[in-house]
């Protein structure tokens, strides 16, 4: 009996090509209904459209995640997934309402936004109708990219306009509505930006003098860098040993000046949850107010016993992209991680300048002393 081997031998190389090559059977992106149950938790809606789709790294894990564009019903979505063995994790989603835009391009010359599309005006591949441009780009101490897209917006009386908006981890960090009464946004209806990979910042109406401003991040939220304003940044916060209530640990802030050179800033440190505080011996400029020290509220005008312990630092001659470095102990007197309030304040000519402030768009609260405060650590 004449035995042959050419049916197994063949099946057995399909089976090892394919298991060297998993990108053959991999999809790239989650299928329609996927993407339809992690973004709207439904089965049945509006059919998907996918636009295009990256595969990035979003965030500090070593694993790649998947950027999806797609327009369902009235919606223009830009989402993120990351792929765990043969399903999808639903990230975060930026979600734009559009009215039926279809394709659009900006005329420069008469500083309108034009139905349709003429050679040259062609919109990017990863692009909607609504989102007009996508940027990955990497910020200030971070090794993963955040993500910048240029929106098309309509409101009167400018009509259709676009703006820049900045998301790290799928949390807003840069808002270029606050931009809507731009002088040159009015005439231009567009906010063009650009990328710096070296200085790792945005500028926007980068090739007009009179209008051409810089945004740098702080760690908390893009800033405008502004003449005579100092930008401190967050580098790094290490806490040795971890915060345990009732246990001294030694904490050291790092900061960076990302804006320009400053004479004289103010650094102010709150712990909300009380607690112990002490300076270190080789701390210089820093003054440690306790609870029930006097100290002055901007909002009530007035002096007031202080509610909890704060640091205030004096820095002077701060220049730009000098480190500068606070070290304290703490004894927490809570059982989960306390709250520390930081801002910086500085003046400019009879004006007393916070960062935060009321226009801040990242997370903040109000200290003892009535000005808004980035929360460390967030």
């Amino acid at each position: 009996m004449k035995i042959s081997f050419r049916t197994p031998f063949l099946t057995l190389l399909v089976l090892i090509f394919f298991s060297f090559n998993p990108s053959c059977s991999q999809k790239e992106h989650p299928s329609e209904k996927e993407i339809r149950l992690a973004v709207y938790e439904k089965e049945e809606g509006d059919p998907i459209r996918i636009l295009g789709q990256k595969q990035i790294n979003l965030d500090e894990t070593p694993e790649m995640e998947t950027l999806v564009l797609f327009q369902s019903g009235q919606s223009e979505v830009l989402s993120a997934f990351r792929k765990d063995g043969s399903n999808w994790i639903f990230l975060w989603k930026l979600e734009f309402f559009l009215k039926n835009l279809g394709p659009m391009y900006h005329d420069g010359k008469q500083s309108i936004w034009v139905a349709g599309s003429i050679s040259g005006k062609e919109k990017p591949t990863f692009a909607g109708d609504c989102l007009r441009r996508v940027v990955l780009a990497e910020l200030p101490g971070d090794n993963f990219n955040s993500v910048f897209v240029e929106v098309l917006s309509e409101e009167p009386p400018l009509g259709l306009f676009s703006v820049p908006m900045g998301y790290r981890k799928g949390k807003k960090i840069w808002d270029g509505y606050q931009l809507k009464e731009h002088e040159e946004l009015k005439r231009t209806k567009r906010v063009e930006f650009e990328y710096s990979a070296k200085d790792k910042s945005f500028r926007i109406f980068p090739t007009n003098p009179n209008y051409s401003q810089e945004f740098v991040f702080n760690g908390w939220e893009m800033i405008a860098n502004l003449p005579m304003q100092p930008v401190p940044s967050f580098v790094s916060l290490e806490v040795e040993p971890k915060f345990e209530k009732g246990k001294e640990s030694l904490v050291t802030l790092q900061l960076k000046n990302r804006g320009n050179y400053v004479s004289l800033t103010y650094l102010s440190l709150s712990f909300p949850d009380v607690g112990n505080l002490r300076l270190a011996s080789e701390t210089q400029g820093v003054r440690l107010y306790k609870k029930g020290d006097i100290v002055y509220n901007v909002v009530q005008n007035k002096k007031i016993p202080a509610e909890y312990p704060l640091l205030e630092v004096t820095k002077e001659g701060w220049a730009n992209n000098f480190r500068y470095g606070i070290k304290f102990y703490y004894t927490p007197a809570v059982t989960d991680s306390p709250r520390i309030l930081f801002r910086s304040t500085y003046k400019f000519y009879q004006d007393i300048v916070s960062i935060p402030n009321q226009y801040s768009i990242a997370p903040f609260e109000r200290d003892q002393q009535g000005f808004p405060s980035y929360l460390l650590g967030q």
